[in-house]
């Protein structure tokens, strides 16, 4: 097959460009495979064909609008057997991933954004980004007569849902492929190690560790897990935040509030978040909105469990008390769930090795890649 995948930027630092790398990489072994993006960092560009698409890169919507002009002016129908689009990147798309839901993220992002302490210029920048992949991810998924339908291949069954529910996309198949973590990079830590990171991150040795990962903070749902801990005081459990956050002050100074600032510890933006995920204990993630998020199963594939709120990607994951649990968005619901959780250690380390176990089945990036060539190859017939 002759493959394109639109991407603007190619990393593994980002879920959804993380996923283009990963599979890019593996069929550009059987496959001959081009890629359209801006840049493109950690990949291995011996057998992929990399297009650069110029543009401006600030701000977001500029960004996005730059791209998206230029990548479809270069790429051509008929030129390609399959163009991979990443959600609406370009309207040449015949099989496209749906990493989110724009109109269905933009509902949750209003609401929270009245709390935000975000400059107006950030705020308006924002409203122009959602309001105009909102409209470009319209013009491709919305069925148009006489067009032929693409493939949708939606992260989680509830992206599939939100797909189904702001667009009418006719005939379209729908495959659900998931994201993946890498097994290798992201493993169970020795004891040795684990003793090692926390005595270098302070975090002490007789303390169960609770982790959260990412940026976005209010978007997922940090103040949750903050306000939590001060229903433990006497519970031994530890938070780490990984990541960081332009409105940091506000949550730090939450932390105080809660009385129990000197058991929560803001790590920062890591580099080493594969050995803070092996250092912990289970993964704390209260979010609002996600797609299927690439820290959850990282955090799994590293055998923490998973303690969510129920949302995309985490009710395909997490099966209670095998896996993880669920919260909610109630400080003294999350604390009741982490006070039970760390009354037994053994059983996390139980549900932490089913969680490592579900990834090595079901979530590795050799058979997402697997389950993409099987979606192009039924889109080719369709």
């Amino acid at each position: 097959m002759k493959i394109a995948y639109a991407m603007i930027n190619c990393n593994r630092r980002d879920g959804s460009a993380r996923a283009v790398n990963e599979v890019a990489e593996r069929l550009a072994k059987k496959h001959e495979v081009h890629l359209y993006a801006r840049k493109a960092e950690d990949l291995d560009l011996s057998q992929i064909a990399w297009h650069r698409v110029p543009g401006v890169n600030w701000a977001e919507v500029i960004d996005f609008g730059s791209y998206y002009l230029e990548v479809n002016r270069r790429v051509r129908p008929g030129q390609f057997d399959v163009v991979h689009s990443i959600g609406c990147n370009t309207q040449r798309g015949n099989v496209i991933t749906i990493q989110n839901i724009q109109p269905a993220k933009k509902i949750i992002l209003d609401r929270l954004g009245r709390s935000e302490k975000v400059s107006p210029a950030r705020r308006l920048t924002r409203w122009m980004y959602l309001n105009a992949t909102c409209a470009a991810e319209k013009r491709l998924y919305q069925h148009r007569d006489g067009h032929k339908a693409p493939m949708f291949l939606p992260v989680s069954r509830g992206v599939a849902a939100e797909l189904q529910k702001h667009y009418n996309i006719g005939p379209a198949k729908v495959r659900i492929i998931p994201n993946a973590a890498d097994t290798v990079r992201f493993k169970p830590l020795a004891a040795e190690a684990r003793h090692a990171w926390r005595a270098k991150n302070n975090v002490p040795q007789d303390r169960i560790m609770a982790i959260f990962a990412g940026g976005e903070w209010a978007r997922k749902g940090l103040d949750f897990a903050i306000q939590s801990m001060g229903h433990l005081k006497d519970v031994p459990l530890t938070l780490f935040v990984a990541g960081d956050d332009p409105d940091r002050s506000r949550f730090t100074q939450m932390a105080r509030d809660t009385g129990n600032a000197d058991n929560i510890i803001f790590g920062g933006f890591r580099k080493d978040i594969p050995e803070a995920l092996g250092a912990a204990d289970f993964f704390l993630f209260p979010s609002w909105y996600e797609a299927f998020s690439l820290a959850t199963i990282e955090a799994a594939a590293c055998a923490l469990p998973v303690v969510a709120t129920r949302i995309n990607g985490t009710e395909d994951f997490i099966t209670p008390g095998e896996n993880g649990d669920f919260i909610e968005h109630d400080a003294l619901q999350v604390a009741s769930v982490l006070r039970r959780l760390c009354a037994d250690p053994q059983h996390l380390k139980v549900m932490g090795d089913n969680a490592r176990k579900n990834v090595e089945k079901n979530y590795t990036w050799d058979r997402i890649a697997q389950m993409t060539e099987e979606a192009y190859k039924e889109s080719m017939l369709s």
